[in-house]
Parts: C-alpha cells; sequence; structure tokens
C-alpha cells in the first residue's frame, strides 16, 4: 500500500510524503504506482517551473515510491497545485482504496 502523508500547518500544507508500493501489480506495470508517479511529477514540475525554490524534493533511489516535498514558499498559485496534487490522490484513493491511502496531520 502507499502511504500519503499530508502535514498541514496553519491550514497551508507544508510536507508530504508518499512511501511505499501499491501491490495493485508487480513493479513496472503496476498502475496505481504510475498513476501516482505521474500526479506527483506533473506537479512537482509545473511548482518548479513557477517557482524555483518553492519546495524541496527529497527521494530515495528504490524500487517503491519514496518521496518527500517539502513546502518553503507557499502564494495562491503554489498552493492550489499542491492542493490539487491532494485533490487528484484523494480521488485516486476513493477508486483504489485497498492500494493507497492518504493520512493528514
Amino acid at each position: 500500500m502507499i502511504q500519503v502523508i499530508i502535514k498541514k500547518e496553519k491550514n497551508v500544507i507544508r510536507e508530504i510524503s508518499l512511501n511505499g508500493h501499491s501491490g495493485y501489480e508487480v513493479s513496472g506495470k503496476d498502475i496505481v504506482c504510475a498513476s501516482v508517479s505521474s500526479i506527483l511529477i506533473t506537479s512537482v514540475n509545473a511548482i518548479i517551473r513557477y517557482q524555483k525554490d518553492a519546495i524541496r524534493v527529497e527521494q530515495q533511489d528504490t524500487d517503491t515510491i519514496h518521496v518527500t516535498v517539502t513546502v518553503l514558499k507557499h502564494d495562491s498559485v503554489i498552493d492550489l497545485l499542491l492542493d490539487n496534487l491532494v485533490a487528484l490522490l484523494t480521488e485516486l484513493t476513493s477508486d483504489y482504496p485497498k492500494n493507497i491511502k492518504i493520512n493528514r496531520k
């Protein structure tokens, strides 16, 4: 299962961590992992294109997802992109509840 941890402070996202493998299919053929990766990469790239130093991304090189996105700056566009990332992951969770879980802190 992919575990997503969303840390908020004063109603804004401060950090998003994604860890694990969905287990929907074997690594390399897993549509849930592919979807999570696509959502994450697209969102991170959009934020970096908008404001390069707005986030810090830390990733471990493994067969499963191990990524932490730390938010360093906030404005309406960055927060909108982060909210969209969470909304897309939440929608995926409703379709695959056995494969991805979101925890909000």
